[in-house]
């Protein structure tokens, strides 16, 4: 055989190697659930979390830290804002602290919390972090993407 065709073979060969090695790297195991990331981080503080889409009202799985990176002694707390369907902001009553303070690499975690309303669907989530003063700021981070049930 011509010296030619055995490097484009060789080529084909070696480029569906790759491509089969990124599909099988990207492809989700079956039945694993895709949870998603959201966080604020401020100067002051930070809060992430991670969690489930659970339904078209309900979201589960929820980790979430929160982290008070201020040296003011003011804490730092979280709450999570959720958009219906009409795109309308309903927040969290609970407010999550952490009274670390001054200090990124100790946090408060707070684990397996959901949330969940009725007669409406949750279309995005974001997780809102705030200084713990009068007047203190609060930062909304980036939304989840769409909640595929609703």
């Amino acid at each position: 055989m011509p010296r030619s065709f055995n490097r484009t073979v060789n080529r084909v060969v070696a480029a569906t190697a790759v491509a089969l090695s990124v599909v099988v790297a990207t492809t989700p195991a079956a039945g694993a659930a895709d949870q998603e990331f959201i966080y604020s981080g401020q100067d002051y503080g930070y809060a992430g979390a991670t969690f489930d889409w659970t339904g078209r009202s309900s979201v589960g799985n929820i980790d979430l830290l929160v982290s008070d990176w201020g040296c003011d002694a003011k804490p730092v707390y979280a709450y999570f804002l959720f958009y219906n369907g009409a795109l309308v902001p309903d927040s969290t009553p609970t407010r999550r602290y952490d009274h670390s303070g001054c200090d990124k690499e100790d946090y408060s975690s707070y684990n397996n919390l959901t949330w969940s309303i009725s007669g409406d669907s949750i279309t995005y989530m974001g997780v809102v972090v705030c200084r713990d003063a009068v007047n203190g700021p609060c930062k909304v981070g980036g939304l989840s993407g769409r909640n595929p049930h609703a």
